[in-house]
């Protein structure tokens, strides 16, 4: 890249990074969260569905967490190879196949009434939506501002914590209305109908900025950027330049000649970084699961009647995108690191509440607590992944991150819930989880970098924060 092609380069991402959220934004947000929103309820439906074949089909412990862990090892896998798809060929691209995938699998997985075809559905779907899932916080992260990402970022994962009631409100409501054998397959049909959507995104959804820059398609950014400028009634000043976003990218450049690839992830400073952050992702992960796939299970055990132990379930989810709305704001003005770590305390009082309580208010009382505060911290730990990397190595970075949380929370924890249930009851079950989200942010507080008000090109960048501080000219940068 030519000294001027850098410096339009270094010009564009400045101006990107200051232009706040506009129609334009708006509308990315949209078809991200409608794209979370259909995957949510894709992946939520593994909730009943366990609660209803495990009575229909008197499913031992190992049956349950085959069936609750299938399309979450698909996740996995799809996430970890995804990574590096959507750092070579772009992040729309991976996006529109990924949801078409994973919605027809869904729709064909009520076919036929066998626990393996429905496993082997559920994981072959899990796949596509592997691929999906890192998607929209990636994209936003490079498209949003820094004094905005994490506020945008929390109201799109509470639009999708929030969707997970739908599966819930369908799920209770075939309950009513047909007989087990067909009320568990209409959860199935029913997401296997998004397929249509991926015409809207292929039309309407724009690359991201910062990897067209990559790709060196620079006409491409400026057009957009420009557009985004005259929303907010910014003037297209084209000699404006962040020199953090300039000693950053310089420094970027020295390294992708000195280290392969994804391989930078494995080294340090990358490598400290990606294990604070996998460790609270994991933490959330588990979490996740362990209400999404054993909720219903653990309060109709409670006394809960099926259909609203379900929507209890649901309900938590909804409190929990409360949650998340309030962790972006927060996060943004006061900081990732302490916003994070009391959120992680609060979540492990109320899931010991949820331990400790055997009363209808208590356990509500507890399931608010522990939704709000645990699920809540989702964004923050999703957003937080994805600052500490380059844009080069974000795709891959962020894969690997979803890959990682997902086997040890999602697959692993998941797994074992349904034992450590059998062995020591449901209060095993949220002491374990309570256990888990303070182990994982020791680590933040310890060694994780403060990542709020700052560009992604600085936060990613292997410079400490005083380095990128210091004080140089443009024309001893020599661009």
């Amino acid at each position: 890249m030519t000294g001027v092609a850098r410096k339009e380069e270094i010009n564009l991402l400045t101006r990107l990074d200051r232009i706040p959220v506009t129609r334009s934004t708006i509308l990315i947000m949209a078809l991200l969260a409608l794209t979370w929103v259909i995957e949510a309820f894709d992946i939520g439906i593994v909730g009943q569905t366990v609660l209803v074949l495990k009575k229909l089909w008197n499913l031992t412990p190992g049956d349950v967490g085959l069936l609750g862990t299938s399309s979450t090892l698909g996740i996995v896998i799809g996430v970890y190879f995804a990574g590096r798809l959507i750092d070579k060929f772009g992040r729309k691209k991976v996006l529109v196949y990924g949801v078409a995938w994973f919605a027809f699998f869904t729709g064909i997985g009520a076919l036929i009434p066998n626990l393996y075809w429905v496993v082997i559905m559920r994981f072959i779907a899990g796949l596509g939506e592997g691929a999906v899932f890192p998607i929209p916080y990636l994209l936003i992260s490079e498209f949003v501002g820094a004094r905005w990402r994490g506020t945008v970022v929390s109201w799109q994962n509470a639009i999708l914590c929030a969707a997970y009631v739908l599966p819930s409100i369908v799920g209770a409501w075939a309950l009513s209305q047909f007989p087990l054998d067909m009320a568990w397959r209409i959860p199935f049909i029913a997401g296997g109908l998004p397929i249509l959507y991926v015409i809207v995104l292929a039309l309407c959804l724009p690359e991201s900025p910062r990897w067209l820059l990559q790709q060196g398609r620079i006409d491409e950014v400026r057009k957009l950027v420009n557009r985004l400028e005259d929303e907010a009634g910014l003037e297209h000043d084209e000699n404006l330049i962040n020199p953090g976003i300039l000693r950053s990218l310089q420094n970027q450049q020295t390294e992708k000649k000195q280290v392969g690839g994804g391989a930078s992830i494995f080294k340090q400073p990358y490598l400290s970084r990606s294990l604070v952050s996998w460790g609270l992702y994991t933490g959330s992960m588990i979490c996740w699961y362990a209400m999404l796939v054993y909720a219903p299970t653990i309060f109709a055990t409670r006394g809960f009647a099926m259909e609203n132990a379900i929507l209890f379930t649901g309900a938590m989810m909804v409190i929990g995108g409360i949650g998340e709305v309030a962790i972006g704001y927060l996060s943004d003005v006061y900081g990732r690191k302490p916003v994070y770590f009391i959120y992680s305390i609060l979540a492990a009082v109320g899931m010991v509440m949820l331990a400790q309580f055997s009363s209808l208010a208590g356990l509500i009382i507890g399931g608010f607590i522990a939704a709000f505060f645990g699920f809540g911290t989702l964004p923050s730990a999703k957003i937080y992944i994805a600052e500490q990397y380059p844009t080069h190595l974000r795709g891959v970075g962020t894969g690997v991150g979803e890959a990682v949380a997902r086997l040890l929370g999602g697959v692993l924890a998941a797994y074992y819930i349904p034992f450590i249930l059998n062995a020591g009851g449901v209060k095993a079950v949220f002491w374990f989880v309570a256990a888990a989200f303070i182990v994982f942010v020791i680590p933040l507080m310890i060694w994780g970098q403060e990542t709020a008000r700052r560009s992604v090109e600085e936060t990613g960048s292997t410079l400490s924060g005083e380095q990128i501080k210091a004080q140089f000219s443009i024309e001893d940068a020599k661009l």
